[in-house]
This record gives C-alpha cells, sequence and structure tokens, in this order.
C-alpha cells in the first residue's frame, strides 16, 4: 500500500510555489547563475506545462524572460549561436515548438519563431553531415555504425566554412565527439514535431536498439529496459570510448519516451503494440532502477559512473523524465492506464511529496525546474 497522498490542491499549491521560484531564478539568470543555454531551454520547456496545465496567466511574462534570457546566454558562448553544441538547438527547437502550439504564447509567437528560426536550421543542416564533411583522412578508424544519427559537434579538423565548433574528436571519450542518446533522441522530437519525415533517425535509434552487442538498449528482462547515454561501436567494431552497460541517465529515458510517442502518432491504432510495449519497459525500467530507497525518481542509475563527472548537467534528468510522461497520461489511453497503476501511483506519489516538501529558496534552477515538471505532473496524475 502508499501512503495516503497529498490533496490536488497541495499539490497544485507546490507547484505553483516552484514555478513562481523558478521564474525569478530564471529571470535573474545572467546576473546570477549564469545557466547555460541549453538548460534555459529545457526549463522553458518545464514552464510550458506549468502554463498548459495549471495556469496560463503569466504566459507572456515567461515569453518574455525566455527571449531575454537566451539572448543573455549566448554572450557567454563564443561565436554565440555558431558556437552552440548542435544538441543545444535540440532543446530549443523541442521547447519553441510547442510553443508556437500554445494559443497563450499567441502575443509573443513572432519573438518565439525567431529563435526557432535560429535553432532548428543549424541543428538539422550541420549535426547530421559530421562524419562526411571531416578533414579528409581523419578519424578514418570512426566511422559510424549506422547511418542515419546526429553529433553534438564537428570534429577537429573540419573546415571553418562549415559553422559550429569544431573541437569534437571521436576518439577522447568526450560526448561532444560521440553519437549518443540526448542528441539523437532531440533530433527526432523536434523533426517530428516540425512536420519532418524522421525516417533515418527513427531507423538510426531502432537499429541501435536491437544491436547485438553493446546495444543502445539495456535489457533487464522481458518487461523492464532502458537506454544507455551513447551508441556502443563504430563501424569497424571499435568499442566507443566512455560507453558505459551499466549506467543510464533519467533524462534519455523521458526523450525516448517522448520519441515513441511522436512515432506512434504516425501509426494506427493497431500497429502501435510495439512503440508502446517499449514504452512500458522503459516506464519499468525507471520505476525499478531509477529511483532512491524512497521511491524518488533520481536523476541516474547508481551503477557506473557520471559521464566527465559532469553532476551539473545530468541532475536535470528527473524533469525531462516528468515532462514526458505526462506527456504520455495526456495522449495515450494505453499508457496512461499503464500509468495509473498502483506500482506507478506511488513513484509519482514519492516523487511529488520530495518536491513539495522541499524548500523553494536558495534552489537552483535545475532543482526548481524538476520539482515544477514532476508537481505539475501529479496534479493531473494521482487518482
Amino acid at each position: 500500500m502508499i501512503n495516503q497522498p497529498l490533496s490536488t490542491t497541495s499539490y497544485r499549491e507546490a507547484a505553483q510555489d516552484n514555478f513562481n521560484a523558478l521564474k525569478k531564478a530564471y529571470a535573474s539568470n545572467d546576473t546570477d547563475q549564469k545557466m547555460s543555454f541549453w538548460k534555459l531551454g529545457n526549463s522553458f520547456d518545464t514552464m510550458i506545462d506549468f502554463l498548459d496545465t495549471l495556469d496560463e496567466s503569466s504566459a507572456h511574462e515567461v515569453a518574455q524572460i525566455a527571449v531575454t534570457q537566451l539572448n543573455a546566454s549566448l554572450k557567454h558562448i563564443e561565436g554565440g549561436y555558431d558556437g552552440a553544441w548542435f544538441d543545444d538547438f535540440g532543446w530549443w527547437s523541442v521547447a519553441t515548438g510547442r510553443a508556437l502550439q500554445k494559443s497563450f504564447f499567441k502575443a509573443d509567437a513572432e519573438q518565439i519563431q525567431t529563435i526557432l528560426n535560429q535553432c532548428w536550421p543549424r541543428f538539422t543542416s550541420n549535426a547530421p553531415f559530421v562524419w562526411q564533411r571531416r578533414k579528409p583522412g581523419e578519424f578514418d578508424d570512426d566511422a559510424p555504425a549506422i547511418d542515419g544519427g546526429v553529433w553534438n559537434a564537428y570534429w577537429e579538423g573540419t573546415p571553418n566554412s562549415y559553422p559550429g565548433p569544431k573541437n569534437g574528436n571521436p576518439s577522447d571519450g568526450k560526448l561532444i565527439g560521440i553519437q549518443n542518446t540526448v542528441t539523437n533522441a532531440l533530433y527526432l522530437m523536434a523533426a517530428y514535431r516540425l512536420g519532418g519525415t524522421s525516417r533515418e533517425a527513427l531507423t538510426f535509434l531502432f537499429k541501435w536498439f536491437n544491436e547485438k552487442e553493446y546495444s543502445l538498449w539495456w535489457v533487464f528482462d522481458e518487461n523492464t529496459a532502458l537506454v544507455r547515454e551513447r551508441v556502443g561501436h563504430f563501424a569497424n567494431g571499435k568499442r566507443v570510448p566512455g560507453f558505459q552497460e551499466n549506467w543510464a541517465w533519467t533524462g534519455d529515458q523521458g526523450l525516448i519516451l517522448g520519441c515513441l510517442r511522436e512515432a506512434m502518432r504516425r501509426l494506427s491504432p493497431g500497429q502501435q503494440g510495439q512503440l508502446i510495449n517499449q514504452a512500458k519497459q522503459l516506464l519499468s525500467g525507471v520505476r525499478q532502477h531509477l529511483v532512491n530507497s524512497s521511491g524518488v525518481v533520481q536523476s541516474y542509475t547508481t551503477t557506473g559512473s557520471i559521464p566527465d563527472d559532469d553532476v551539473s548537467d545530468y541532475q536535470v534528468g528527473p524533469g525531462v523524465f516528468w515532462r514526458n510522461a505526462l506527456y504520455l497520461w495526456k495522449t495515450n489511453t494505453d499508457l496512461r492506464t499503464f500509468l495509473s497503476s498502483q506500482d506507478y501511483q506511488a513513484m509519482v506519489q514519492a516523487s511529488a511529496d520530495a518536491a513539495a516538501n522541499a524548500p523553494t529558496n536558495g534552489q537552483s534552477i535545475e532543482t526548481l525546474t524538476n520539482h515544477t515538471a514532476v508537481l505539475v505532473a501529479a496534479t493531473a496524475m494521482l487518482q
């Protein structure tokens, strides 16, 4: 049995308190925390959920804060837009694409569209072509094992005629030079939501899920799986540096859940079975392997190690997961029924209670984003 949850009113009040604190911290980011460009896009996405689910009255304020802070954050990137990692554009493409679908952003649509026009073309015209545009003769042993994927940045030595950072190295173990889950999931999600076919991106991910050795798909049993953080090997079979068989990030699980849901939308109900089952496997993986001793969803597995010891970036994982869990709840009847079972209601409740009982004062934007995401989800998902 799970403990009696807080009332829906209590979750709403806690969500409002965290949202208010998040707005304040976000608005002062450039003079206070200086959170990075991509994280601002991630937090904006969660604020959209609050506006859409609970209270849209501050939509114009949120949009103006987002525009102001995005422009401010570019000052801290050498080269501005042209110096950002390609996956940074994914976070903003997904968030602004969503925002343009919301009537409460009508007054801000032109500014939001301008951001999207800056971000999505930079992602889609650069990230898929890193291998082809490398300096001839360089990194020949690091050819991608599966076609159709994307990278975070160009590799060292790539001609300067191509805009974007050129400090990637597929052999040094750092994520910037290696195909990985978050970048490819963001690319697929953004392409789907912006009207692209995404066939190559979808094929890339599913082929990696089905690889027999060093697969992205980490199977525990027939009902439980997680997605690993980066691809496992190059075309010649050489293992990718930094690949961990026993580590997973919660944010990747959320992004892949969102991608699976977008893929379902392109199929008739009778054709969605495999994708629904894979979504259930990932939800089971999170519930069994990505919660702490209190049942609260955490940022990554206790097995393995955080890539590059980058705790700050990977701590946003729970918020990414809860955004996409809420999306499943709102848009798919089968997955809503699945999330309504006692085990998943307990996971939602434990995570929401922890957020509701945490102070808002002095919290980082990352923490406030995570807490806002789960509290918004709890107002909808707890029965």
